[in-house]
């Protein structure tokens, strides 16, 4: 749906860097939610889509160290977070702080962007359009998930 959208205003990035990956969205309030569990809950759909992108080739050691960098930014970047001591804990007598996700996803993008530059062999150019569509990806979804509890309640 947004390929074609981009591809007009960024043509040389759309075969390799997507300007909202929801990808990035789905890990990051998946490991809020979850901790070390998502590392579980990621890998099978992760190195499912890896292998179907890259082919037997996506399983040699640098392509599949750069698929789990994909599976543990987000992981280690609220870990990191949590011992420098920011609080990520959600529970119903708190307000989930949606900047301090935002910041995590930042963290957990900077990760992403490093490993998988590093293993792919990026330019900077990539890097950024990669970490722009980590963080476009993560907005988009929670825009979504706010207006769809917004929705719900509104109803309910």
């Amino acid at each position: 749906m947004l390929v074609p959208i981009q591809s007009l205003f960024l043509p040389e990035l759309e075969n390799y860097a997507a300007l909202i990956f929801l990808p990035h969205g789905v890990r990051v309030l998946t490991a809020w939610l979850y901790g070390w569990r998502s590392l579980l809950l990621l890998a099978p759909s992760a190195l499912l889509a890896h292998s179907y992108l890259y082919g037997s080739d996506g399983f040699s050691i640098e392509y599949f160290v750069a698929a789990l960098f994909g599976i543990f930014c987000a992981t280690l970047s609220f870990w990191a977070l949590s011992k420098m001591g920011s609080e990520f804990r959600y529970s119903k007598s708190e307000v989930a702080s949606w900047r301090q996700i935002l910041i995590a996803g930042g963290v957990a993008s900077l990760i992403n962007v490093v490993g998988t530059s590093t293993f792919y062999g990026f330019d900077s150019v990539s890097s950024f359009a990669y970490f722009i569509g980590d963080l476009g990806g993560l907005l988009a979804m929670m825009v979504i998930l706010m207006m769809w509890f917004r929705l719900r309640r509104y109803r309910a």
